[in-house]
């Protein structure tokens, strides 16, 4: 297990480095006679040394690739420290491992409700890149001249889903009595911006005064979620995106759980936006890996997470974009990632 493990970082190194360690290493290294993982070990460490001195260049192989974000990719001596919002976490930790195989960065990732992430950067916190679920907080930081226009960037377009654990074939419609004894769970409008999609729709459909007395908030919207699916909320305004990526809604206490897309006309657009917050000498890494989050390669996947790519003139397939008013059938995505 320990030499697997040491064979992964090897070929890690070896990827990011490849341009850099000389060619004569392998024949240094052919001459070691011993066992597997003392070969490997001496290997890594020299390798890791190598690396570790310089701020390298890797390139990405793939045409596709370099024609949509860049030949050279620098590499870091520590991982990208990336800070994201909570709807926005598996589909982050996936990008994150492709472009480790593609580039050898490693990226170290922190996920919290942006409001909480805001908070953070302001209060000193070292990410390098920030993924908010929405466009104010990253434009805040340029407007308090943390981070320069230029680097922020709309990077996906998020969808409302309302969950239930009936079947609904529309829009909710509270009333007072339909809602006695019943919980609506939804993410703090002041701190996640699906919270305040949420607040918004049930204003603008004038259902927030009925609702209020029955709404119990989660503190980002992954919480709000898991209120759903522990059965401690009879319903749910959360991501779609979480809908799609986490197998407990199928099994959310045998209920028969259903989702459906909250018209995007009744709330303001939601389009989550990053921010290169790095320091000068890691902003070249950082900027190279936001690159790769807005490559087509990388956008054309969002659908199958739950989101519209930032800019909808890449040529996605028609069947993986979403539907307007689509209601899911939670047992026909049952196995979905």
């Amino acid at each position: 297990m320990v030499t697997r493990k040491i064979e992964m970082a090897v070929s890690a190194k070896i990827l990011a480095c490849s341009r850099i360690i000389p060619a004569s290493l392998s024949t240094g290294v052919g001459k070691l006679i011993g066992s597997a993982g003392t070969f490997l070990s001496v290997v890594f460490f020299t390798l890791s040394f190598a690396c570790n001195a310089v701020v390298s260049n890797t390139y990405l192989e793939s045409d596709n690739d370099s024609a949509n974000y860049g030949k050279a990719v620098p590499i870091l001596s520590s991982p990208l420290r990336v800070a994201v919002a909570a709807n926005f976490a598996k589909p982050l930790r996936n990008i994150a491992n492709d472009y480790f195989k593609k580039s050898g960065q490693e990226v170290s990732i922190t996920v919290s409700s942006s409001g909480t992430l805001f908070a953070q950067l302001t209060h000193g916190a070292q990410f390098d890149v920030f993924l908010s679920a929405d466009t104010a907080r990253p434009n805040a930081l340029v407007e308090a001249g943390r981070v320069n226009g230029e680097d922020v960037h709309v990077y996906a377009k998020g969808r409302l889903a309302f969950l239930s654990s009936n079947t609904t074939a529309s829009t909710p419609n509270f009333t007072a009595a339909s809602l006695a004894g019943k919980k609506l769970a939804i993410a703090n409008p002041k701190l996640a911006p699906y919270g305040n999609a949420a607040k918004q729709y049930l204003v603008n459909t004038k259902q927030w005064n009925t609702v209020s007395p029955h709404i119990v908030m989660g503190k980002n919207v992954l919480q709000t979620y898991q209120f759903f699916t522990t059965g401690n909320a009879d319903y749910a305004l959360v991501a779609y995106s979480l809908t799609l990526t986490d197998k407990q809604i199928n099994e959310a206490g045998g209920r028969a759980a259903t989702a459906l897309l909250i018209p995007d006309t009744l709330h303001q657009p939601i389009l989550q936006s990053l921010a290169v917050t790095a320091a000068a000498d890691r902003k070249a890494a950082a900027s190279a890996f936001s690159r790769y989050l807005l490559s087509l390669e990388v956008q054309e996947t969002l659908p199958n997470w739950g989101y519209q790519p930032a800019n909808d003139s890449p040529p996605v397939s028609g069947n993986s974009r979403i539907s307007e008013s689509k209601k899911v059938d939670n047992s026909a995505t049952r196995g979905l990632p």
